[in-house]
């Protein structure tokens, strides 16, 4: 109890205490003795600036990416057009013109384009022109031969926006026209045997000079104005074309494509589908050249695929499901379609690899224009990529310079590749098959195999107004039967430059550099004749005298090179032309 006593004692007492001196009042008076004056003992200034002393040092980062069209990852080099058939025009976007310029081989054309670009709901654009040119040209056996063609285009293109979506449709129309000026070695006044055992003259299977291509497209499609990918995106267009020969054969289209991008959390549902179908129709006349056939063909194909986004990489997994209704016979296909992509240093350097599938869709009016003196009743079968190897690597050396490298490695069914049309000649003696005389038509051959193509593109941009540009391609071809690919290069090689001298003064050049191509040729001894590669150097200048009037000149195969697209058919040598702009 003691033990518990005292310390309680103590406890109270103190308490007390503190009480009392609580309640105890202060003096609350203050005295001043002097005023308060405030002095700083011992002040100096440090430093006119301040100065950082911190022990962490740190280091600002950025990173940037070149975003550029011109570095793509499937290349492909444009091949020179036959007798500049189809050529590619300079597409005015910033602002209405009327061109005209004349040039050698009697050389004309004039071109008018109206565009309205300002209005915030629409724009509207238009293009119409014209280039006949009347020269003549050398064949190989030293013959000089007219060798004319016309060309007139018309084009419109109309976007309306909404809101949240955008309206457009295209409208567009060819008209071309030229000669079979090539060089042939059948023989008007011969004999040669038909399929059925009998003869008939060779001058039966000489066509008629002149030939003539006609058509015409129209496309309405619509999309909404979604660039967010983690928002849905679709596009949907609707399209029919028709197209017609001198010949008598045409034929009409109606093309149906839609995609849809659907983001789910990490990943997106990817599906891209298209519907086409064409319907040739022939002349009622048959003959020993033309053996005309109905033509149907339908391409029903879908493209379905997962994507999935990390942080430094991206996926697509799918499939290609394809079906093509054909005279030819029906088929259906499915192969894989995986690509992937790894970025090894952000905005520099991206690495992409995988194995895709692909259906090139071949219709009468698209294997007329791709080779102009085709005979008029070849008939062109859909070629099949099923499996298409891809690896490469794109990126950029620094703000001004990209690149991009690939090699590609596929198996392929049913690519065409173009021969001269062969007839054989009535002998005297016991050989009843006769020498091969070919025309300056040209038909298709068939083959499958695999191709290894090995591309490259390096785009260099020092400053605003110059740009260089290096591209290159190398075509291994492994078929099953053909002995060559016949008319298709090894090597495609090309450079462009575009550069402004004064402000006032663009220039560009360019070369373009096919490797030997072979031609298929029973007269020799390997059935084979090398066409030998092209060398095609080109330049071009504009000067703008005022914001209304410009000048331009153009210069084509510098070096007079005389080189053939096919096989009997050289193209024109050195060609210049000039010609003025007046902008409105």
């Amino acid at each position: 109890m003691k033990n518990i006593f005292f310390p309680i004692l103590t406890i109270v007492l103190i308490i007390n205490i503190e009480i009392g001196l609580s309640q105890e009042k202060i003096n609350q008076d203050v005295k001043v003795v002097k005023a308060y004056t405030p002095t700083i003992s011992d002040a100096y200034k440090v430093n006119y600036m301040p100065v950082l002393d911190d022990s962490v040092a740190t280091q600002s980062s950025f990173n940037y990416r070149i975003l550029s069209t011109s570095v793509i990852t499937n290349y492909k080099p444009t091949p020179i057009s036959a007798a500049q058939i189809n050529s590619s025009r300079k597409e005015y976007l910033d602002k209405s013109f009327i061109k005209g310029g004349v040039g050698n081989y009697s050389t004309a054309e004039a071109e008018l384009g109206y565009n309205i670009l300002e209005n915030e709901k629409y724009v509207l654009g238009l293009n119409i022109g014209h280039i006949s040119s009347l020269g003549e040209i050398t064949l190989e056996n030293d013959n000089t031969v007219d060798a004319p063609f016309h060309n007139t285009w018309a084009a419109a293109n109309f976007m309306h926006f909404f809101d949240d979506k955008t309206f457009s449709l295209d409208l567009g129309f060819m008209h071309n026209k030229y000669h079979y000026y090539g060089y042939q070695t059948l023989d008007p006044e011969g004999a040669y045997w038909l399929p059925d055992g009998s003869l008939t003259s060779g001058s039966v299977f000489m066509p008629d000079v002149d030939q003539r291509l006609s058509g015409f497209e129209v496309t309405a499609s619509i999309c909404n104005n979604i660039i967010d990918k983690r928002k849905t995106s679709y596009k949907a267009s609707a399209g029919f074309n028709t197209f017609s020969n001198l010949t008598g054969v045409s034929q009409n289209g109606l093309v149906l494509k839609g995609q849809l991008y659907r983001p789910i959390n990490d990943l997106a549902l990817w599906v891209d589908a298209e519907v086409a179908s064409y319907k040739t129709s022939v002349p009622d006349t048959l003959g020993p050249m033309y053996t005309f056939n109905d033509r149907g063909l339908t391409l029903i194909k879908v493209n379905p695929s997962v994507m999935f986004t990390f942080d430094n990489a991206s996926l697509k997994v799918g499939m290609l499901i394809a079906g093509i209704i054909d005279t030819e016979g029906d088929d259906f296909y499915v192969t894989p379609d995986i690509l992937g992509e790894l970025t090894v240093v952000d905005g520099i350097v991206s690495v992409y690899g995988g194995v895709v599938g692909k259906v090139i869709l071949n219709d009468y009016r698209s294997i007329m224009y791709e080779n102009a003196f085709a005979s008029a009743d070849v008939n062109v079968k859909s070629a099949l990529y099923g499996l298409n190897f891809i690896a490469g690597v794109k990126g950029n050396f620094s703000s001004s310079t990209s690149f991009s490298a690939g090699v590609e490695y596929g198996f392929f069914n049913d690519v065409h590749f173009w021969i001269n049309k062969q007839y054989a000649s009535q002998t005297v003696g016991a050989d009843l098959i006769g020498e091969q005389h070919y025309s300056n038509l040209f038909d298709v051959v068939y083959d499958d195999g695999s191709l290894l193509k090995v591309k490259g593109e390096l785009l260099y941009k020092p400053k605003k107004g110059m740009s260089f540009s290096l591209n290159g391609a190398y075509f291994g071809w492994n078929l099953d039967n053909l002995e060559a690919a016949w008319h298709k290069p090894e090597l495609e090689l090309g450079a462009d430059g575009r550069f402004s001298i004064l402000d006032n003064l663009h220039v560009n050049a360019g070369i373009t550099m096919l490797g030997k191509r072979q031609a298929y040729d029973t007269s020799s001894s390997n059935n084979q004749k090398e066409l030998k590669g092209i060398v095609d150097l080109n330049i071009g200048a504009e000067y703008n005298f005022s914001k209304q009037w410009s000048f331009w000149a153009n210069l084509n195969n510098i070096a007079a090179a005389k080189y053939y697209q096919w096989n009997g058919y050289p193209m024109q040598g050195l060609n210049a032309k000039a010609g003025v702009v007046f902008s409105f």
